[in-house]
């Protein structure tokens, strides 16, 4: 990618070629391009599975509305946080009609999630502008993941889930890698209230074991052992359940009073340009997808 390159260019090229704005994309970050005719690692396999199948279902369930149909449907609704109320924008959020704690989220993107504890001392005009921001973004353009561009943007509040653990000042998010249902490893993280914070580790599921090697750490702060959710054994039954029909997806979970809770399916991690595992892992992962070709 050329230096003058702007977001105008990166844009367009979104709309109308995700597909060599995703191989830029990726040059950019690896130095290399995309192994279209032989991609080998988790990366570029995410991408031609992007690129050349049917992806109107990651779509459907990248909704963070609409996923909650599909797991109702498999017979989970006892996972899903409560729903509390559905907006298409942001002015019309009604503060008033909502229990004192909740979580405000956009449906279409990453990173919209507005975490409310008490609603008598939350501020409203910040809340507004921050959502109303999120979902005026047509989320998948510039990061070249046209699945989610099919998504109708909506705005909903659900249960604010209790943290049970004392490790960790949120929730601890369980990000579990599926292949066709079966998870081996569990991206693990914690302190996620403040970005910089932000701990992570990579858990062999059977064993639950802090693994080594297989992420480069960046972050200065120590990582802790996380013990083994009470739940792992019905987590893992979830995501059978919910994945097995898929060659790959991420499928976050959280534990909170000693319950499972569903958070989201992920096609795309890091926009299928994972860069803080290191090649040998991305190289195992990718070896877990048998793709038509």
């Amino acid at each position: 990618m050329k230096n003058n390159t702007n977001i105008h260019d990166i844009f367009n090229l979104g709309q109308h070629n995700p597909k060599q704005l995703a191989d830029i994309l990726y040059y950019v970050k690896f130095g290399k391009n995309i192994n279209w005719s032989n991609p080998q690692d988790l990366n570029e396999k995410i991408n031609w599975l992007a690129f050349n199948t049917d992806t109107s279902i990651w779509t459907l369930l990248s909704d963070k509305y609409l996923v909650r149909e599909y797991v109702r449907s498999k017979g989970l609704d006892h996972i899903l946080p409560k729903l509390y109320r559905v907006w298409e924008n942001s002015e019309n959020i009604s503060f008033e009609n909502l229990p004192e704690s909740f979580v405000l989220k956009c449906n279409h993107d990453s990173g919209s999630v507005f975490p409310i504890k008490d609603k008598a001392i939350c501020n409203t005009d910040e809340i507004i502008a921050f959502l109303r921001k999120h979902i005026s973004i047509p989320f998948g353009i510039i990061s070249a993941e046209p699945h989610y561009l099919g998504i109708k943007r909506l705005i909903f509040a659900e249960e604010h889930l209790e943290n049970d653990s004392k490790l960790s000042d949120s929730l601890i998010d369980y990000k579990f890698w599926s292949f066709q249902g079966k998870s081996e490893y569990c991206h693990v993280s914690y302190d996620t209230t403040n970005w910089q914070n932000k701990k992570s580790g990579i858990y062999e599921v059977q064993k639950w074991k802090l693994t080594k090697g297989k992420m480069h750490i960046h972050n200065k702060f120590p990582i802790i052992d996380i013990p083994k959710p009470r739940c792992l054994a019905e987590m893992l039954d979830v995501i059978h359940c919910l994945t097995k029909d898929f060659l790959q997806c991420r499928v976050d979970l959280y534990e909170s009073n000693k319950k499972v809770y569903f958070g989201e399916l992920t096609f795309t991690p890091g926009c299928g340009r994972i860069k803080n595992y290191t090649s040998d892992f991305l190289i195992e992962l990718g070896s877990k997808i048998n793709l038509p070709i």
